[in-house]
């Protein structure tokens, strides 16, 4: 692959921007890419777009700003943040998502897995060999949480234009919770939609960029929250009191 971006347009697909997603993905590892992500694209029945960051040379430490750039190219009225390793489980996932989505009270983003107020985790994934549910409880309708998982984030373009993910935040790690909380402090609501996926990934690489990104991360945002809950542990806004709990991986 050459260049930064490359776009996938089906043919068979529809083409109005009102209808459809763009799927952004940063990929460092095409073998993957093509067994989860693109084999489980390829049965869908809506329009997509997809906008694949070439990180196999680790040209980008981290993923706020790639991720900020890649969204100005997107065309349609949904983006998708979508980790290399994640396979949808059904072929009109993208179609009921963007139905869901339709009928929100209060729009905002949506995921697949994250976290409440109250430390409740809700997970819509499966991972393993053999496959198993990633977490303990799941739900036929969105739930409203205080995070969500990285491994898929779904946000109105709109939204995406006004409140961009946080460049301040280095690394790949808890940007999409960081994220979320950013929108909640300006009026915007998170939710876990009940479309599952398949997620391969093993957990954090790099320990020392993800301790990195707790501290940004308690101290962005320990004005507006007493305990940060997310997929990959839970923090007191005071670090001294830090407490991990880890059941997913972003």
């Amino acid at each position: 692959m050459s260049g930064l971006f490359r776009k996938i347009f089906p043919g068979e697909k529809g083409d109005s921007i009102n209808t459809g997603v763009s799927i952004i993905c940063a990929c460092n590892d095409y073998e993957k890419l093509e067994k989860y992500l693109m084999a489980s694209l390829r049965r869908q029945h809506s329009p997509y777009e997809m906008l694949i960051i070439d990180n196999q040379k680790g040209l980008y430490s981290s993923a706020a700003p790639i991720l900020n750039r890649t969204a100005h190219q997107a065309q349609y009225d949904h983006i998708l943040f979508v980790h290399q390793d994640v396979a949808l489980l059904s072929d009109t996932w993208l179609i009921d998502v963007q139905n869901r989505l339709s009928s929100l009270r209060h729009p905002g983003v949506v995921g697949v897995a994250g976290k409440t107020d109250k430390g409740m985790l809700w997970a819509s994934v499966i991972h393993g060999d053999p496959p198993c549910h990633a977490g303990p409880r799941d739900s036929c309708k969105p739930v409203e949480v205080q995070t969500l998982d990285g491994c898929l984030l779904i946000v109105p373009r709109k939204i995406f234009e006004r409140v961009p993910f946080d460049e301040s935040l280095k690394g790949w790690y808890l940007y999409v919770a960081g994220y979320c909380l950013d929108l909640r402090r300006k009026g915007y609501k998170s939710h876990v939609f009940p479309d599952l996926i398949y997620h391969a990934s093993t957990g954090p690489s790099s320990p020392s960029s993800y301790e990195a990104a707790v501290r940004h991360l308690v101290t962005r945002h320990k004005c507006s929250v007493e305990t940060i809950y997310t997929t990959m542990g839970d923090w007191k806004t005071n670090l001294e009191e830090e407490s991990t709990s880890n059941q997913l991986t972003e």
